[in-house]
């Protein structure tokens, strides 16, 4: 008993550290996918991370600029109902040239839907 009350203030220490870095809402820096100007088309699948129930503000690493600092973005919901559910991917563009790209997710809405007539995201 008298070694835990000795140590008493280093367990606290450890604990709250421990404790601070579970309770961090932030995403780490992401591995960026590198496109160029002759992609059509790329799966976006296996790149995104999703992170759950994260509140309506989300901060994010990015990835390391041509500088390579890391920088630290924060983006916030557009709707008050959001549940805060967010992916996060990164591209990297290894060209000279600016690159515009369109990126595309479908989304389906199932919620209200019967199963005969589904209403596939028109709400």
């Amino acid at each position: 008993m008298t070694n835990f009350l000795r140590n008493g203030p280093l367990f606290a220490f450890v604990l709250a550290t421990i404790l601070t870095l579970c309770a961090a809402s932030s995403a780490f820096a992401v591995e960026p996918i590198k496109i160029a100007r002759d992609d059509v088309a790329l799966d976006l699948s296996g790149a995104v991370e999703i992170y759950r129930n994260q509140g309506e503000n989300f901060q994010v690493s990015t990835a390391p600029g041509p500088d390579g600092i890391v920088r630290r973005i924060e983006v916030e919901a557009n709707d008050a109902r959001s549940t805060g559910d967010w992916a996060v991917f990164a591209l990297a563009n290894t060209t000279d040239q600016q690159l515009d790209r369109l990126i595309v997710a479908p989304h389906f809405r199932l919620v209200n839907s019967g199963i005969f007539w589904p209403d596939l995201g028109s709400t």
